[in-house]
């Protein structure tokens, strides 16, 4: 019976299905799978070719020729400057409806001047809301009295100071509200 079966499965005058044969086409798909990004990596490796070393840009060349010319460098004097951010203060006579939002730069001689002014940054931000809370509105707006005020501040950190004292005063934020 099983041979029966098969027999039966198996008829002869039934053609035997194969699979057709594969074609092999460039599709749209594939196009943009791999050729695009091959195309983009080589356009870049062009690019950094033909700038690096047939055309290099005049700046490569003048920092070439600045440095077999003189071999010394020409160094530039190192500025310390301690940043006070943000600080907020009610100037006088608003009773707390306007306010003053600032940020100061103080440039000093030496590191370990700096270092002294970041030890004692809560006594220069209780100096600097001093000196601000004392102005008006009237101070405080007038672009001519910056001058008188960044000189106070000055002074008044110059006496908190032991190491050294404060060379240039900074407004990086000054804004009235």
């Amino acid at each position: 019976m099983a041979k029966e079966s098969l027999a039966s499965d198996q008829r002869p005058d039934t053609p035997v299905s194969t699979p057709p044969p594969t074609v092999r086409s460039f599709s749209m798909k594939k196009v943009l799978i791999f050729g695009v990004p091959i195309f983009l990596v080589q356009v870049i490796v062009i690019y950094f070719l033909v700038t690096k070393f047939i055309f290099p840009s005049n700046e490569t060349q003048a920092a070439e020729k600045t440095t077999e010319e003189t071999p010394e460098k020409i160094e530039e004097p190192v500025r310390h400057v301690y940043v006070v951010g943000d600080l907020i203060v009610n100037p006088a006579g608003t009773n707390g409806t306007r306010f003053l939002l600032m940020t100061v730069g103080v440039e000093v001689d030496s590191l370990q001047t700096k270092v002294e002014l970041e030890k004692k940054d809560i006594q220069v931000r209780d100096a600097l809301i001093s000196i601000l809370a004392s102005k008006g509105l009237d101070q405080l707006g007038r672009v001519d009295q910056r001058e008188v005020l960044r000189s106070e501040i000055a002074q008044k950190l110059g006496e908190i100071l032991v190491t050294g004292k404060p060379k240039n005063v900074y407004f990086g934020k000054f804004i009235i509200q």
